[in-house]
């Protein structure tokens, strides 16, 4: 499970740089154009990347708990409010998101509010927004997404009394003001990413959470467009569809893929990774969580192992302003080289990406990516990448 949790955007003409490519499943994946711009002040764990206005891009880092503006144009990077519970404040920045008016959010699960920055990214007023929903006894969780008329969209988990809390294995994705206390509507079921019996439970002060690493799972993804289009991706069969901001379901559209093998050293290699990639998250999520309070993450490999890698990684999409879909495909950590599909508003496919090694991608704009190059210590260098005219 890429533990990560966390709009995109290409033109349709996407161009190749011809440095090498394979043929997979029918398609063929290019290897990502090199970055045009890099910024040299290192991030500790880029979590969000969401353009502004004024050519500025937005970053959260999830480990340093900061907010930061990048002008790739010059190089500089900027602070973006500070910790606190004031305006322009935050103490554990989540999701940055951009609405109406290039005005820029920030979701704070710490304080459970969303903190606001104007367009100049001067402080605005804060509001609070709960992630917990009395009505419907249920949670809300990572992704979150927004559209550009201000509407959150996350994952919904049931909860019940008592100290324990089972993971189910299908979530509901809500629509919901965080402004004002409209009820929230169910937009979709999906398949969440868990494996065994997860539990969660309450010991004092720890909470103690349990589940069987399901990286290997067959799961669902999803995104939200800036105009409220919901696009799903089902992990069963590879396909994708639509769901208009007023309900309206298009067609499922099957995207064809490689089918990967797992074997005996895949396992090991996957499992070394998950439990890397969990040390770095529970620190990040150590910071959601009220003074006094800490969280013990147990993840024990599968019971049971899957002969074949599924179609896609879960929770792992982006909605680009202009409709193009990017989903991360599910290969073998031992390439270390994630892949990226491309999908059109019409559900075809129009690029697959592959990028550098130890690179990833961490969100898309208008024509270019963002991705984090690791070096020798695993800090991450913010990049922009051309992709197209």
């Amino acid at each position: 499970m890429r533990l990560r949790l966390a709009g995109p955007a290409l033109a349709f003409a996407l161009v190749a740089t011809a440095c090498s490519s394979e043929t997979r499943g029918g398609s063929t994946v290019r290897d990502l154009p090199g970055p045009s711009q890099e910024i040299e002040e290192p991030y500790s764990l880029v979590t969000s990347v969401r353009e502004a206005g004024q050519g500025l891009v937005v970053v959260v880092d999830g480990l340093d708990g900061d907010v930061s503006s990048v002008n790739f144009a010059s190089g500089e990077r900027n602070p973006v409010g500070r910790q606190g519970s004031g305006p322009g404040e935050y103490r554990a920045p989540g999701a940055v998101f951009r609405v109406h008016g290039d005005t820029i959010w920030v979701l704070d699960a710490a304080q459970q509010r969303i903190t606001t920055f104007l367009p100049d990214l001067s402080a605005g007023i804060p509001f609070r927004m709960p992630l917990f929903d009395a009505e419907s006894m249920t949670a809300s969780m990572a992704p979150f997404h927004t559209d550009d008329a201000g509407l959150v969209y996350s994952n919904a988990l049931p909860v019940s009394g008592g100290q324990g809390m089972q993971i189910p294995d299908s979530v509901e994705v809500v629509r919901f003001d965080p402004r004002a206390d409209g009820e929230r509507a169910v937009l979709a079921k999906l398949r969440f990413p868990t494996s065994g019996t997860p539990e969660m439970h309450v010991e004092g002060t720890v909470i103690k959470y349990k589940m069987e690493f399901p990286g290997l799972v067959t799961a669902d993804s999803w995104a939200v467009f800036p105009d409220g289009r919901l696009a799903i991706v089902h992990g069963a069969d590879y396909s994708v569809e639509f769901v208009s901001a007023n309900g309206e379901r298009s067609a499922a559209h099957p995207i064809a893929y490689e089918r990967i093998s797992v074997s005996p050293a895949d396992q090991d290699a996957e499992m070394a990774e998950a439990r890397r990639q969990l040390a770095e998250q529970t620190k990040a999520a150590q910071r959601t969580l009220p003074a006094g309070v800490s969280i013990e993450i147990d993840m024990p490999p599968p019971e049971t192992w899957p002969s074949e890698y599924p179609a896609i990684s879960p929770l792992q999409a982006f909605a680009a302003p202009d409709g193009m879909l990017w989903v991360r495909r599910a290969v073998p950590v031992r390439l270390d080289r994630e892949r990226w599909d491309v999908i059109d508003p019409n559900g075809m496919l129009v690029a697959r990406w592959q990028l550098p090694m130890r690179t990833k991608l961490v969100g898309v704009g208008a024509g270019v990516a963002y991705t984090v190059r690791l070096d020798d210590d695993d800090l991450q260098h913010l990049q922009r990448v051309q992709l197209g005219g």
